[in-house]
């Protein structure tokens, strides 16, 4: 089974077209209609990238960002995120120290397929390597 992929976003059109785009791609996706939804996922199911907007009702982009950063789970601490939001709402995100992110972080609506792909090929292969398991490293 491939990678899980939550991707939280309030505007239904765009959650089904990162569901039919990422799917296709071989991700397993789960999908959240806002930050709420997607801390009820989180507490059962660690993503292994999330994909997040901005903008949205009831816990925005940013809060959620909080929680996940801040969760009682460690593993949730290295969740990679992918921020897909409008340009205009991108610029002031990378800017913003409520954040913490570069533009490398980001993706803007409306995204070429070919670029979401890519970063989120990128996202999830910086994963971090696990350490030698003699400490030593690899100079045997």
């Amino acid at each position: 089974m491939g990678k899980k992929i939550l991707v939280v976003d309030d505007d239904d059109a765009i959650r089904e077209l990162f569901d039919g785009l990422l799917t296709e791609a071989g991700y397993e996706v789960a999908l959240a209609e806002d930050g709420l939804a997607a801390v009820a996922y989180l507490k059962k199911e660690v993503p292994d990238l999330v994909i997040l907007d901005v903008m949205m009702p009831v816990i925005n982009g940013p809060r959620l960002m909080e929680l996940i950063r801040s969760s009682d789970r460690p593993e949730m601490w290295q969740v990679p995120i992918l921020i897909c939001s409008a340009a205009s709402v991108l610029e002031d995100v990378t800017h913003s120290k409520e954040f913490n992110v570069s533009i490398d972080d980001c993706i803007s609506k409306p995204f070429e397929v070919k670029l979401l792909l890519k970063m989120i090929q990128k996202k999830l292969s910086d994963e971090p390597l696990p350490p030698p398991e003699d400490g030593i490293g690899d100079n045997a």
